[in-house]
């Protein structure tokens, strides 16, 4: 299977804009000549249902967590890679309950973002956003403040302060684009980035303009390679 139209995931482009030209190809490789047993997205599937549950009602009962835990060490295969990626999960639930108490939503009103999320597209590059978690609030005059979270799960590719500074920009360009009506406003502080591999919440990035630059010269430059990969 090969994908013709360059595209790419909002973390592994933070990824890749901080990354080494081998590694580099290395990432645009895997997602044109996607593993067709292995689903994108889906690998952390039962550890972000779980973090979103929580999040969704409000970041106050962790006993989602502590059920889809159970539920998970219960799992019972004889196949290595699914008792790895079940392991994962557990390990990233896990990490994602010592990290509770660094959670704030802000008084927002939160609900699950959208599975089907429309991508952002640069240079004919089509980027996947989708955010996990939709975010509203009080704002002034009037106005409702809108925005959204990104969770990361990785252990191999943590994300740096500049990563996660990518990501917040584009969560909140998506969020103007795809989200917002006449009525809301995009709220910096809602866009955090939460690094469940590192145990990190990143805050929202202020300054998106110069990093949304940035991304488009970036997506330039892999519509440029895609051919070549």
């Amino acid at each position: 299977m090969m994908l013709a139209q360059a595209s790419i995931s909002v973390n592994k482009l933070a990824e890749y804009m901080e990354s080494k030209a081998a590694r580099q190809r290395k990432i645009l490789a895997d997602r044109k000549y996607p593993d067709p047993e292995f689903k994108l997205g889906a690998y952390h599937r039962e550890a972000e249902d779980a973090v979103a549950k929580y999040l969704c009602g409000g970041a106050i009962d962790p006993t989602c967590l502590t059920n889809q835990r159970n539920s998970l060490s219960q799992v019972n295969t004889e196949k290595v890679g699914t008792a790895r990626r079940i392991n994962s999960n557990i390990d990233a639930i896990d990490r994602f309950s010592e990290m509770l108490d660094d959670i704030d939503l802000l008084g927002a009103d939160v609900v699950p973002g959208h599975q089907n999320a429309p991508p952002l597209t640069y240079w004919n590059v089509m980027i996947s956003v989708r955010p996990e978690i939709i975010l509203r609030g009080q704002g002034p005059k009037g106005k409702t403040f809108i925005g959204a979270i990104k969770l990361h799960f990785s252990k191999t590719h943590p994300l740096t302060e500049d990563a996660a500074g990518y990501v917040s920009a584009v969560v909140q360009e998506y969020c103007k684009k795809s989200l917002c009506n006449d009525e809301e406003l995009v709220h910096a502080p809602y866009c955090q980035v939460i690094d469940v591999g590192c145990s990190k919440v990143f805050k929202g990035v202020k300054s998106t303009s110069q990093r949304m630059k940035d991304i488009a010269a970036e997506c330039q430059n892999i519509a440029g390679l895609w051919p070549s990969i």
